[in-house]
């Protein structure tokens, strides 16, 4: 105990004190010390044995580490849970003790703030690397999207456009003439509300809408106006959840919806057209 980071300061006297007042709790392996959102006003100190905090990401703490500081100072409920990853041993702090010894010594403040300032900096690392991965996956996502010669928009669940790739060049627009914009401001022909519903569709698998020919318009502004007004596609939608596929068309399955895929290529034959 007196290994501890947040014990070193103290005297042999008020250690004794302190472990004899303190809770000793020993966990066998996979045991859970507490779980998110619990509410509990007690710091822990592992005496031995590692443990697992764990919610999104991954901490490990060490024998002479210590647990719950944050909902210690500020008496709210866990943020994450935490589970001894080997038969361990802890000592349960409560409030009141924590503010007679480890408050009222400007050295074990020191230490905590410390820890948690250095945690922090773990965490920021973390969620940079994520950002990191996932903004690379999104541009190797549009290099592959980009190279297509279909037009690829997504819209929002109100059918204003939140992406499109440089396939839109073939009616003279840039990419970012049509984001925030609504669809329908792009069709050739005010839509009606069957249209609009085959368009913006909700629909996912079997149900999703194939093979409906669409006119959009071209870029009054680009050279192409000069030589048409419109352009007819065929269009593929399918609809944008946050749950895969098959969780979408069961009942009962809490999920929400995000938007609209649509996917355009020039008209074909077999098409048909909706009024």
């Amino acid at each position: 105990m007196k290994q501890s980071p947040i014990c070193c300061a103290f005297q042999e006297e008020e250690l004794r004190h302190i472990y004899s007042v303190g809770n000793k709790m020993r966990l066998k392996k996979d045991q859970v010390l507490f779980s998110e959102n619990a509410v509990q006003d007690t710091l822990y100190i592992i005496l031995s044995g590692r443990m697992e905090v764990y919610k999104k990401q991954i901490a490990i703490r060490e024998a002479s580490d210590f647990l719950g500081e944050m909902a210690v100072l500020e008496s709210k409920p866990r943020s994450a849970s935490v589970r001894a990853l080997t038969d361990t041993e802890v000592l349960e702090i409560n409030k009141e003790t924590f503010f007679d010894y480890f408050v009222s010594n400007p050295k074990i403040v020191w230490e905590i703030l410390r820890s948690i300032s250095s945690r922090n900096r773990e965490d920021l690392n973390v969620i940079v690397a994520s950002y990191q991965e996932i903004r690379n996956s999104r541009e190797k996502y549009r290099r592959v999207v980009d190279a297509t010669s279909d037009i690829i928009i997504q819209t929002n669940p109100e059918g204003k456009i939140i992406f499109a790739n440089k396939a839109i060049s073939f009616l003279g627009f840039d990419v970012f003439d049509l984001i925030g914009k609504d669809f329908e401001s792009f069709c050739e022909e005010k839509l009606s509300d069957t249209s609009r519903a085959y368009i913006l569709t909700q629909r996912v698998g079997p149900r999703t809408t194939t093979d409906l020919e669409i006119s959009l318009k071209v870029n009054e502004q680009s050279n192409l106006y000069d030589v048409c007004r419109s352009m007819s596609f065929m269009m593929t939608a399918t609809g944008i959840w946050d749950v895969p596929q098959e969780m979408v068309i069961k009942k009962g399955v809490k999920k929400e919806f995000q938007g609209t895929l649509l996917i355009l290529r020039k008209e074909k034959l077999g098409s048909y057209r909706l009024v």
